[in-house]
Formats: C-alpha cells, sequence, structure tokens
C-alpha cells in the first residue's frame, strides 16, 4: 500500500459561474469526486467502510456566489503530468465552470486570510450618497443580528473587513470589499450584505429592480499577496 507520504499531492485551480453558483458546496464536492473519477485520475481514496476520493478544498463557496478562484487539493497515487491531469479534468468539467490551473502546491490552505469579492447593488433607492454611507458604515460599527443554535445575537462585523471602496455609476454602486477569511473571523459576504440591509436600508424588497450580486476574486494571504 502507498503511504500518505508517498502521495504526490496536486492542486487545482477553477472558476464557478452562471448557474453554477446555485449548487452547495456538498454538491459541489460530489460532482468533483465524479469529474475526477471519470477523469481516470489515480487518486488517493479515504480508507474505512466506505471509500471516497480524497479532495480538500480551501474556503467553501457560499450558494450564489461567483467564483473566479477555488483551489482544491487532491493526491494521486502514481505520476502523471500536470498537463494531462489538466487536460483530463478540462475535458469532463460543465460548461459554467472553467480550469484556470493545475500545479504542485507550495502553501497551505490555513495561509489563506482574506478574500477579495466584488460586490455590486442595484436599487432605486440608491445614490452617491449611499455609497459614502456604505463607508462610514464599516469604519465604525456594523452590527448585524445573526441566528445561531442557541438563538439570536448581535455581532459587529466592521473588523472583520480589511479594506473596502465603493462606486457609484449613476446605476449601481459597486463595492471592492476585502473581507476575512481566518477560520476565527471569517465573514460570509451574505453577512456583510446583511449589514447593509440592516443598517442602510436597501435590498430589504423582493422586486426585481433591486438585487445584488457578489463575484469571490482572489483569495489573500495575511500580506494580501495572492494566494496560489
Amino acid at each position: 500500500m502507498v503511504s500518505q507520504n508517498e502521495m504526490i499531492p496536486v492542486r487545482i485551480k477553477f472558476s464557478k459561474t452562471g448557474n453554477l453558483m446555485y449548487i452547495s458546496h456538498l454538491d459541489l464536492a460530489r460532482t468533483m469526486q465524479r469529474i475526477i473519477v471519470r477523469s481516470g485520475i489515480d487518486i488517493w481514496y479515504s480508507e474505512g467502510f466506505n471509500p471516497q476520493p480524497k479532495i480538500v478544498f480551501a474556503v467553501p463557496l457560499p450558494v450564489g456566489v461567483e467564483s473566479k478562484c477555488e483551489y482544491m487539493d487532491i493526491r494521486i497515487n502514481s505520476y502523471m503530468s500536470n498537463d494531462e491531469i489538466a487536460k483530463r479534468i478540462s475535458d469532463n468539467f460543465p460548461e459554467e465552470m472553467k480550469l484556470i490551473s493545475v500545479y504542485t502546491p507550495d502553501k497551505k490552505f490555513k495561509n489563506i486570510a482574506y478574500i477579495d469579492y466584488t460586490i455590486s447593488l442595484v436599487s432605486p433607492k440608491i445614490t452617491s450618497e449611499t455609497a459614502n454611507s456604505i463607508l462610514e458604515l464599516f469604519k465604525g460599527e456594523c452590527i448585524i443580528t445573526k441566528k445561531t443554535k442557541s438563538g439570536e445575537k448581535e455581532v459587529n462585523i466592521s473588523d472583520h473587513v480589511k479594506k473596502l471602496e465603493a462606486d457609484f455609476d449613476g446605476e449601481k454602486i459597486t463595492l471592492h470589499a476585502i473581507l476575512s477569511a481566518d477560520s476565527e473571523k471569517y465573514l460570509n459576504p451574505e453577512h456583510f450584505i446583511e449589514g447593509i440591509r440592516q443598517n442602510i436600508g436597501i435590498l430589504n424588497s423582493n422586486t426585481t429592480d433591486e438585487y445584488y450580486t457578489i463575484l469571490r476574486n482572489n483569495m489573500l494571504m495575511e500580506n494580501l499577496e495572492i494566494f496560489e
């Protein structure tokens, strides 16, 4: 039997956009397992009664968020070039999932400290003053009510926003937000939106003329360099 230390680590970077933003992380994991198996890659399986292809993801993507920077790690039992792995996986990807790169990792997922997002807000209520109000909100305290297993509690999420820029083009507000991805202080972008909803008073209606989009651009390390 090949030991874990003898297995070859492989990191796969891909994008997940369009309608695929609506599949859950669990569904994504299952999809990736099937893709790896169909690709004929000699992946390491977990041990136990029901062995599964061993796949580790970086930071799970919330439902409804698109991403240009998803990472997953696998280990393979026998050598295969990164180019060959890339071709096999790319050939089996669904239409709205694109392979970006396949390489040998030299950094650990625990080195990811922040995530860079582009968030667009559309509402007939917004103005340039709304953009300024959002910036001011996160300079101070942004309190949201979060539901937990033990009930509701108020949380200040401003401390989990590393950087925030806002631009109003006359129709929508575009936010460039760098949010904490640390396991202890992870800020779900949906909670960031909830902070705006609860404190600024937009995005509260169910009409089609008021909505938002979230795109994950890059994962960053503590020094804000792009994680690769």
